[in-house]
């Protein structure tokens, strides 16, 4: 079950994946903007929202499109998964990450073996996680560096 969910995942991210990059080809900065606008939490600090959009639209549409697709569609790209399992399993060092979805988390607990890791969910949080709870995330870091 759990490697089908990951390949399902994987293959729903990357039929995903090819029309945001066509979108980010025709669109650039304001395609990105619109995907950006939507990547928040609820309680969001005011002007967060606003100062990543303004830095998509600041963004020259190229560099935009050309990142996404070394992220998540270029053959070496690891966002999407298998790609992305294979390459964090290669892990040596403890690694803390923080996911917003349950199942992300969860996959991620299923392919750390690395002593000392941490993986943490944030139910409610958008992208910028670290942005939208700054004080969390500083005892996060301090609770996790210090066990």
């Amino acid at each position: 079950m759990g490697a089908q969910r990951v390949t399902a995942t994987g293959a729903a991210l990357l039929r995903t994946a090819e029309p945001r990059l066509a979108a980010y080809r025709t669109g650039g900065s304001r395609a990105a903007a619109d995907f950006v606008a939507g990547a928040f939490g609820p309680d969001a600090p005011p002007g967060l929202r606003t100062a990543h959009v303004r830095t998509m639209l600041g963004t020259p549409d190229h560099v935009i499109a050309q990142s996404y697709a070394g992220m998540y569609t270029d053959p070496d790209a690891v966002g999407i998964r298998p790609h992305s399992e294979e390459y964090l399993r290669r892990r040596t060092r403890p690694a803390l990450t923080v996911w917003t979805f349950a199942e992300a988390a969860a996959w991620e607990r299923g392919i750390l073996h690395t002593p000392g890791s941490r993986v943490d969910h944030w139910p409610g949080t958008g992208h910028y996680l670290h942005e939208e709870h700054p004080r969390r995330t500083i005892r996060l870091i301090e609770d996790w560096t210090t066990a």
